[in-house]
């Protein structure tokens, strides 16, 4: 089975409060242990954590900034006076001073904080899409290591039957009935179905390594889905209430609009470098000896006043930067379109591949059923001496390759279910309830 892995950079907007719990099951479990240890998961953990921080660094230019100072010196050396002998030179001269900074009037600090609000909502966006991702993931890494139990269950089955066959046929052929050709066709097919079983253990090896590099865990408590899945995978939505809701809610969308918020303070941010900025400054000093003039003398003074800085001519960078902020705008304006696009092929895509699957899933069904029937009527037939070796053979297989078939696609169809519901926007913890809702047959793993 290969289902190829796509991110899905999908659903609701992240919430600061902790995620709830998940109600007890062997996926919601599974789930549980991928956000603890999952390294992709725990990096876009950290990568939140950062961007929270860019509002407080932000806010900082638009409030009151604090500084004090102090230095001591000694001052050694000589004094000349044309009318009087030389002074030697030897004192201290401390200076503690206290200076505040209040802003005003600053456009840019204003626009800073604008746009590193747009930038955190953008990185909790992003985070959230991340947990999507892990859900992408953890569902596909879990699907193959059902489908790849499954195949191997399968494979020993075949190999079972095979080897029955053999015996028969080399059963017939002692007693005369058969013919050596009956025997090495069996006898090839056994080993056919030997060397699949061996493939079938190695796929289901690196399933459960693949499961394990996303959960952090080498033993899960699993379910599959049951043979009967088909009525548990109804389409609650039409195809165009799957892309409004994906508009509304899809992490992705909402984390590139964030950006083109931040990108539209930025041009204004960059342009307030035309305007003046006002600010409070107020001021204490405490000094002694501050000069020498000023020897044996204490100083205390205080002031209070207003500074006004005012852009002259800055060589045209001011205006370089609003261009060069305005393209990028333009830019991620251009994403998001493309992106909006992308998401609603994908949502037809996975719609599509449900809406299909059910018709091709219900097919696959019945020829399980029509080979089981006719696997059955051949070796009725062999036993009466109406069919041959060849035909239960040939019956075997078929019978084989539609019991894998059904699997396979009953399990891209719950993948297809959980890309969906992701790209939709629908709640992680929703979508894991969902699938352990499915998942109702106990997976009998053997550990050989």
């Amino acid at each position: 089975m290969r289902i190829a892995p796509r991110p899905l950079a999908l659903a609701l907007a992240f919430a600061l409060t902790p995620a709830p719990a998940l109600a007890a099951g062997a996926f919601a479990a599974a789930f549980e242990a991928a956000r603890a240890n999952d390294a992709a998961y725990r990096a876009a953990r950290h990568e939140l954590e950062a961007g929270e921080e860019l509002v407080p660094i932000a806010r900082a230019g638009l409030l009151p900034m604090v500084t004090a100072s102090y230095s001591e010196s000694r001052v050694r050396g000589k004094r000349d006076f044309p009318t009087s002998p030389t002074q030697d030179l030897d004192y201290r001269n401390p200076v503690a001073s206290l200076q505040l900074r209040a802003p005003l009037f600053n456009l840019e600090a204003h626009s800073r904080h604008a746009a590193a609000q747009a930038q955190t909502e953008g990185a909790r966006a992003r985070f959230a899409a991340g947990g999507r991702d892990l859900l992408d993931r953890l569902g596909l890494a879990y699907v193959q290591r059902l489908f790849a139990e499954e195949t191997l269950a399968l494979a020993r089955v075949q190999v079972d039957a095979l080897e029955t066959q053999t015996q028969i046929a080399r059963r017939r052929q002692d007693a005369g009935e058969g013919t050596r050709t009956e025997l090495a066709d069996a006898a090839a097919s056994l080993a056919s179905a030997r060397a699949e079983l061996i493939a079938a253990e190695d796929q289901r090896a690196l399933a459960q390594r693949g499961l394990a590099r996303v959960t952090g865990e080498e033993k899960l408590a699993m379910q599959s889905l049951p043979t009967d899945a088909l009525p548990l995978l109804p389409a609650e939505r039409s195809l165009q209430e799957w892309n409004a809701l994906a508009r509304a809610n899809n992490p992705s969308l909402t984390a590139r609009a964030r950006e083109i918020d931040a990108l539209q303070h930025e041009i204004r941010r960059n342009r307030a470098g035309h305007y003046p900025r006002v600010d409070l400054v107020a001021s204490a000093l405490d000094a002694e000896n501050e000069s020498i003039s000023t020897l044996d003398q204490h100083t205390r003074q205080y002031s209070v006043g207003v500074q006004v800085n005012i852009p002259i001519y800055a060589g045209g960078g001011v205006d370089a930067s609003v261009r060069r902020a305005a393209a990028e705008l333009a830019r991620a304006q251009a994403q998001l379109d493309d992106d909006t696009e992308r998401l609603q092929l994908d949502i037809e895509r996975q719609f599509r591949t449900m809406e299909s699957g059910r018709a091709r899933l219900a097919a696959l069904d019945d020829a399980v059923a029509a080979s089981a029937l006719a696997l059955q009527g051949a070796r009725r037939g062999q036993s009466a001496g109406v069919f041959s070796s060849a035909e239960v053979l040939d019956a075997l297989r078929r019978h084989h390759s539609a019991r894998r078939d059904a699997a396979q696609a009953r399990h891209e169809l719950l993948i297809a279910r959980i890309r969906l519901q992701a790209l939709a926007g629908i709640a992680e913890e929703e979508i894991v309830a969902d699938v352990d809702r499915l998942l109702t047959a106990e997976l009998v793993a053997d550990r050989r």
